[in-house]
């Protein structure tokens, strides 16, 4: 990669990952989605934030494992973020109020529902 070409890199992914930010407390998981991919691009252009992350990989498992799993070859994309939503929304909300977990239901009733009567 050229130099301009990563500067332009890391410009773009602390924008999205700023945006990402912003749009956090608005309601739902908007805001992840758009710093995962602001995260992705500062970490695919700058050694120094690799090198950051990593080590923060090395203290939370836990936490930034699925992040880092999000930037293997062949990465189950919608599994892993999936999961980190639901980690960080358990945070944030008590389960009676998950709003993620109402949507995993509903996807689970009208699949597993029986056919309706023609």
């Amino acid at each position: 990669m050229t130099i301009v070409f990563k500067i332009i890199m890391m410009i773009a992914g602390a924008v999205l990952m700023a945006l990402g930010l912003a749009i956090s407390p608005l309601p739902g998981p908007l805001g992840l989605p758009v710093m995962l991919v602001g995260l992705v691009l500062l970490l695919r252009s700058s050694t120094w934030v690799k090198r950051q992350f990593v080590r923060l990989v090395h203290k939370h498992p836990k936490w930034l494992g699925p992040l880092r799993s999000l930037m293997r070859p062949r990465a189950r994309f919608v599994a892993i973020l999936w999961r980190f939503m639901l980690r960080a929304e358990g945070l944030a909300l008590k389960p009676r109020n998950s709003i993620l977990r109402r949507i995993r239901r509903f996807f689970r009733r009208r699949r597993h529902a029986p056919p309706a009567p023609a």
